[in-house]
């Protein structure tokens, strides 16, 4: 019943108002441009890429630094490789061992390695990457918190010596993430703009492929790299389209491998009889964030007293949002419930006391509440007309505006009260990790506060799991006070493949947004 009355709200009313939170938008798919796509009967492994939620744009390869792909990972290599638990690794481009008192990494790389221009690929690149990904302005926060506990790196040869300031539990983990770049072609290159340079068009790689053919605004294909010196693909061709819809991706026949949550995408695709549906257990948070003030000054007053973030959280029934998603579970904090470290705190829903509290917090019911979200599948869209209308009987005035460029208008432009975005999450710390006063996105929204910082470093250092479990506890407690972000559920991912792939026994999917060893190289097109 719940789940009827939400989409009946987004099907009566016209609440969402869809100009953009600061950035032109363009919903028309890269397949309609007018630019035509390649064949789709060529025996080349076919992906796609989102251009309709600010994950990607259609100008540029996807850079690996804040969330990795399928296609990303064809190109980029890290030093391992993980499981499907992404919390094992293995070698990769180096191996590694690690002091007793957990300090000291030596991290020795593999001889004869090379980029896809023949450069040669040195541990000097490792200390290039990590250091320029240091000053990055869009970085994943997993790896600028790891990489902020090292405080020296030395090459001797084929040899990285990493020492750290304090431990960090999951170091070989994050390292099996974050992906090297060339610093031959990349050291001139500033890394607050790394994201937009020109390399990405046409990059040096280190991975199975590297690029063939660009099609600025529709379409790349990939080529095997001929210096890669692991065993090479089966697959000799990638072709990586750009697209707005995934399902009509799939119609379309451009797509080999998918992945989402969004319940339109999911109940279309495992109706299809061409694909194969791959549950994958992750952390995907589904949450609300608070546009509050930034560490550049600009506030936002409306939302700095807490009463009201608490009274606009209490105004949304988050039991009912839940009823849009499949496999959806409500949570109030970083901590899934069913952990042993939940707290068990519960934000209740209560849109009488929620106007209650507004007007006792002395909110001003005269200006627009407005809200800013960049998914524009039709899941999000109700959800977020469902909100709407919470908040409008709490007594707002709403504004709901989508965003095709969603961490410029969240992060930067920030002409927004309230925001709704995902994370795909590494694991519960990332959660946390956006609450450093160090984290370059989050700060410009949370203010810098440094009142997160020692708590998120103890946990890292954590190894013991009754010690994790303390400070976690601690963390939620924290968290719930502040109330600088909302969950609001988590939510089940899938990964569809299509019945023109073959892949060999024993592959197991990770989070999709991250790398992981999916024996890639044993993949066949049927």
């Amino acid at each position: 019943m719940k789940k009827l009355f939400a989409l009946l709200l987004s099907a009566t009313m016209a609440l969402g108002m869809l100009a953009s939170c600061g950035s032109p938008q363009n919903n028309t798919p890269s397949e309609s441009s007018g630019i035509s796509t390649p064949a789709v009967s060529d025996g080349s492994l076919k992906l796609v890429l989102s251009t309709a939620d600010g994950s990607s744009t259609d100008d540029k390869v996807p850079t690996p630094w804040y969330n990795r792909n399928l296609a990303t990972n064809l190109m980029f290599r890290s030093l391992f490789i993980a499981d499907s638990t992404l919390t094992s690794v293995k070698p990769d481009l180096a191996d590694y061992t690690v002091s007793n008192d957990g300090l000291t990494y030596t991290i020795t790389m593999k001889d004869g390695l090379k980029w896809s221009d023949g450069e040669p690929l040195t541990a000097e690149d490792v200390v290039f990457s990590i250091e320029t990904a240091q000053k990055s302005a869009t970085v994943n926060a997993i790896y600028t918190s790891a990489f902020a506990k090292i405080a020296d790196m030395k090459v001797d040869g084929n040899v990285l010596t990493m020492t750290l300031t304090d431990p960090y539990a999951s170091m070989a983990d994050v390292l099996a993430q974050f992906a090297i770049l060339p610093q031959h072609v990349l050291k001139d290159v500033d890394p607050l703009s790394i994201d937009s340079d020109p390399f990405w068009q046409n990059p040096v790689t280190s991975g199975f492929y590297t690029i063939d053919e660009f099609k600025v605004g529709n379409y790349f294909t990939l080529k095997p790299n001929e210096n890669y010196e692991g065993t090479a693909p089966k697959i000799k061709k990638v072709t990586v389209s750009y697209v707005t819809d995934y399902v009509t991706a799939a119609q379309s026949g451009l797509a080999d491998y998918l992945y989402g949550n969004a319940t339109d995408m999911v109940e279309a695709l495992s109706k299809m009889p061409n694909y194969t549906a791959n549950e994958v257990d992750v952390l995907f948070y589904k949450y609300f964030i608070f546009n509050m003030k930034g560490v550049d000054g600009k506030e936002n007053t409306a939302m700095q007293n807490v009463a009201v973030r608490k009274a606009v959280i209490e105004a949304i029934d988050r039991a009912t949002l839940s009823t849009l998603y499949p496999s959806a579970t409500v949570l109030s904090s970083g901590v899934p419930n069913s952990y042993d470290a939940y707290n068990g705190f519960e934000y209740k829903f209560d849109a009488e006391k929620a106007k209650a509290d507004l007007q006792a917090a002395g909110y001003d019911f005269n200006r627009t509440f407005k809200i800013c979200y960049y998914n524009n599948d039709q899941t999000s869209i109700d959800l977020i007309n469902t909100v709407t209308y919470y908040l409008e009987q709490a007594g707002l005035k709403v504004e709901s505006t989508l965003s095709n460029d969603g961490t410029t208008d969240l992060f930067t432009t920030r002409d927004y009260d309230l925001g709704f975005k995902g994370k795909s999450a590494f694991s519960i710390d990332e959660w946390y990790t956006e609450y450093l006063s160090s984290d370059a996105l989050f700060a410009n929204i949370f203010g810098g506060d440094t009142a997160f910082d020692g708590l998120v470093t103890e946990l890292f250092a954590a190894t013991d799991e009754a010690k994790r479990n303390e400070v976690l506890k601690e963390l939620q407690a924290l968290e719930q006070e502040k109330v600088y972000k909302v969950p609001v559920f988590t939510v089940g991912n899938y990964v569809f493949l299509s019945n023109s792939l073959k892949l060999p026994d024993g592959v197991k999917f990770c989070n999709p947004l991250y790398s992981c060893d999916l024996d890639f190289a044993n993949w066949e097109i049927a």
